[in-house]
């Protein structure tokens, strides 16, 4: 435990998500709070790196040498992008769907249905696929390419566009986020020692709630200032009552010809502010997860042994019994013949079996059975003495 770390990292965290959310909504960037939120910020979380290194051999928070190994630190950029991503796009597309569609928060959040289904289907495939083949890598590759399409056809959203596009965008974007909101963590119990796996577990997830939780703020901040920026130049209305109505009353007592340009207004604030800034953050996914190690997380099966040799083995061991211990004083070799000759009776002739299974043998060794019954000079070496 590090209470040092945790004094320095919690508050330095707090200030920035307070400045994020404060800034441009209820204080201007240049107001002394906000300057002193982010400078606080800057302070502490330098302190706590610093802190880090010091400590990097003894109670550090994030030991050296878990965040410097490849696969954790690509993988925790991957995840911050990948919070950054799913979080924000999932809470302003229905703001989306209220203002531009019109419809009811019970209704934009069924249209949001896409998003999430694809998003659980194509975690649980990719899951099944990965445990198949053994290697995570190349889905989380996958799923950062798709993540930033349709992250990308998603800021091409208009006030016109039909069911079809919107539903095809998100689904594209929650295949992406399948493939790789959860893989990482894999290459976190395949890499990682046992007593490091909890530590980059907990790494991941941070970073994966750290990058929604800051870009939820930044998008809101985006979007009042380019909504702000659209209201002021419609004429005729008053940009402060308009941006107190909620997204369904966005539009509530305007004229047809002004209601159309708030829209659009409303539209660009979101596609050109909020959802490009992501836009950018999904595209830096895709070399985070390039970056991962190809690493198996398949158990080394072991090898089948040639066909032959297990019953081989078990005669040599079986004899190398009788010869080494005192039972071969108690024990004739004629019982250890018999003994034998009961087990490869039961091994490979199953009574009752019918005539046409007779060729067919458990133990796949059907060649030395049909040479015993070829070439009976052989039966007593290949120990089918008694088989007629």
């Amino acid at each position: 435990m590090d209470p040092v770390g945790t004094i320095l990292f919690l508050p330095g965290i707090t200030c920035l998500l307070l400045a994020l959310e404060w800034g441009a909504a209820e204080y201007t960037w240049s107001s002394p709070r906000i300057i002193a939120l982010l400078t606080t910020f800057a302070v502490l979380v330098t302190a706590f790196v610093a802190w880090q290194y010091y400590t990097r051999n003894t109670t550090a928070t994030v030991p050296a040498r878990i965040l410097f190994q490849r696969s954790i630190g690509c993988g925790c950029a991957s995840q911050f992008c990948v919070g950054a991503t799913m979080l924000t796009v999932s809470i302003y597309m229905p703001l989306w769907f209220q203002a531009i569609r019109g419809v009811s928060p019970f209704q934009s959040g069924a249209n949001s249905l896409p998003l999430v289904l694809s998003t659980v289907f194509s975690s649980i495939i990719s899951g099944g696929l990965i445990q198949r083949i053994g290697y995570y890598t190349p889905f989380m590759i996958f799923g950062a390419c798709c993540m930033a399409v349709g992250t990308g056809l998603v800021t091409t959203l208009t006030t016109h566009t039909r069911d079809a596009q919107w539903i095809g965008y998100l689904i594209v974007l929650g295949v992406g986020v399948g493939n790789s909101m959860q893989h990482a963590n894999l290459a976190v119990q395949a890499i990682l020692e046992k007593r490091d796996i909890p530590i980059g577990t907990a790494m991941l997830s941070l970073c994966q709630t750290l990058g929604g939780a800051v870009f939820t703020a930044v998008g809101q901040n985006l979007y009042i200032d380019k909504f702000s920026e659209g209201l002021e130049r419609i004429d005729g209305i008053n940009v402060g009552q308009v941006l107190e109505h909620g997204a369904t009353d966005l539009t509530k007592g305007l004229s047809p010809e002004v209601r159309e340009q708030v829209l659009v207004a409303y539209n660009s604030s979101l596609t050109q502010g909020t959802f490009l800034a992501v836009l950018f953050v999904a595209c830096l996914a895709v070399p985070a997860a390039m970056g991962m190690e190809w690493r198996s997380v398949k158990k080394d099966v072991k090898k089948p042994e040639p066909p032959g040799t297990k019953d081989l083995e078990m005669n040599a061991t079986h004899k190398r019994t009788f010869s080494g211990s005192s039972l071969e004083r108690r024990v004739s070799r004629k019982d250890a013949i018999r003994l034998d000759d009961e087990r490869l009776d039961e091994d490979f002739v199953a009574p009752p079996a019918p005539a046409w299974k007779r060729m067919y043998r458990s133990s796949g060794h059907f060649s030395q059975w049909m040479t015993a019954k070829v070439n009976p000079d052989l039966r007593t070496e290949l120990g089918y003495a008694n088989q007629a």
